[in-house]
């Protein structure tokens, strides 16, 4: 099991975040997440930039691709040991079946709905028959402009620290998702679905 969660929340308190009107935005209790494994053998990281969370605890074994290069400007101090690049997950760059497994830590919750289809086709062409897609991402259903989940992370031998995921994005669930592996040639392996987040595990057919 890679994640460990007793509780949804850390509190129930919406934090005041400086610089995010939550009449404008709707803003979650901070989550606690506890990554206490990830998938083996070589990994794909889709977007990411930011925390750098996959990449702090796989390394080397990670290849962590984000659109954006100040994203990753702001990741790679963090886990400069992981192989960072440049690339948009709609064209990866890679070959057919090229990783081992592959993960997604709150990045499907900025694609469009028609992207995250099509992500999920890129990775399932460059894993394996049998290769891995963990999924860690948001639970959103709000009538506000935009939504802002606040994680507290904890992952081996590490200080556990704050972060936050906002996006535009105002609808996605677990379902979704669900829809769109399957589509891509993905089976579900294991869910968890928390209030405001939730976790797959899918394999290559």
């Amino acid at each position: 099991m890679n994640t460990d969660e007793n509780t949804d929340s850390l509190t129930e308190e919406t934090p005041e975040i400086p610089g995010v009107d939550s009449y404008k935005i709707q803003v979650t209790p901070f989550q606690e997440i506890i990554i206490n494994e990830i998938p083996s053998g070589s990994i794909i990281d889709i977007g990411a930039g930011g925390e750098g969370v996959i990449a702090q605890f796989g390394g080397e074994r990670i290849t962590a691709i984000d659109k954006r290069q100040s994203e990753i400007d702001e990741a790679i101090d963090k886990a400069p040991d992981a192989n960072w690049m440049v690339a948009d997950a709609l064209d990866l760059p890679f070959e057919n079946e090229e990783f081992d497994n592959a993960t997604s830590f709150f990045s499907g919750m900025y694609m469009s709905h028609e992207d995250k289809q099509n992500v999920f086709k890129e990775v399932h062409r460059v894993l394996p028959t049998g290769g891995e897609f963990w999924i860690w991402d948001s639970k959103i259903k709000t009538i506000k402009e935009g939504f802002l989940i606040v994680l507290t992370i904890s992952l081996p031998g590490k200080e556990r620290f704050n972060t936050g995921y906002g996006t535009s994005i105002t609808n996605q669930d677990e379902d979704i998702y669900k829809k769109y592996l399957n589509e891509a040639g993905f089976s579900i392996e294991e869910i968890e679905v928390k209030k405001y987040w939730f976790f797959i595990r899918a394999k290559k057919k």
